[in-house]
């Protein structure tokens, strides 16, 4: 198959080819912008309902916040919810958690939306968290992804090899799978996990800006949580699976 004209650009036969491994994913964006405490976000205070208790781990601690999703906020995704706000917390230790698999997805079907401000506050040192202050309000950005080279599934498909070294090196921006996103091809720093049978339901990535970092996973690391197909169209998160790597 040839993967590049004359002029370097993709020929149609291969775009052909390509788009039948296509899915869609929110590609999430975070902004130093004033957010509720309903609004989709980053760190700051979670929503939660009146009379709930702040989620806390098995030592009794109080979990860390990391994101919240307001599902009608962001653009409508095959198969997750239209409605109702997803929360994600993780344990305050030296691996957020991972080691334990101390973490919590709460998803609340009704939310009483309030213009109430969760005010933006800086670093906290003595905090260990991967999210550095915040709120970071989220806007989400409907795309259509093609499968990495490293995922399972590319060996289903016919890519450029590393022996084609233009072709090589614009596929991996093509399927470029980094960022923090919703649903379609995961991103891992390290080996890919294997996610048959699962869907993405929140990546978040190292993010920042110029002057700072809004999350960090240890040295360039990325956070992904996975949730069954069955149990997502069941609206059931209490089996959700968590990881995070870095270099």
């Amino acid at each position: 198959m040839n993967f590049l004209d004359a002029n370097n650009q993709w020929t149609p036969e291969f775009l052909e080819h390509i788009q039948k491994s296509a899915k869609s994913s929110i590609k999430l964006t975070l902004k130093k912008e004033a957010a509720t405490l309903t609004d989709s976000k980053v760190g700051g205070k979670p929503w939660l309902p009146p009379q709930m208790p702040y989620p806390q781990d098995e030592e009794g601690k109080d979990y860390l916040f990391l994101a919240q999703i307001n599902w009608a906020q962001i653009p409508r995704l095959d198969g997750y919810p239209a409605r109702g706000l997803t929360s994600f917390f993780v344990k305050e230790d030296d691996t957020f958690g991972l080691i334990d698999q101390s973490f919590q997805v709460l998803h609340f079907e009704e939310v009483f939306d309030t213009q109430e401000i969760d005010p933006f506050q800086p670093e906290d040192p003595d905090l260990y968290s991967p999210v550095l202050g915040g709120p970071y309000k989220l806007t989400g950005k409907l795309e259509s992804q093609y499968v990495p080279y490293r995922d399972p599934q590319a060996v289903n498909f016919q890519l450029p090899s590393n022996e084609d070294e233009v072709a090589y090196s614009k596929y991996w921006d093509l399927a470029d799978a980094s960022g923090s996103r919703i649903g379609g091809y995961p991103y891992f720093t390290q080996e890919n996990v294997n996610q048959n049978g699962w869907e993405l339901l929140l990546q978040l990535d190292m993010e920042g800006d110029n002057y700072d970092y809004y999350v960090s996973w240890g040295d360039s690391g990325v956070g992904n949580f996975f949730i069954r197909r069955e149990d997502l169209l069941r609206l059931d998160f209490s089996k959700a699976s968590y990881t995070w790597d870095c270099l």
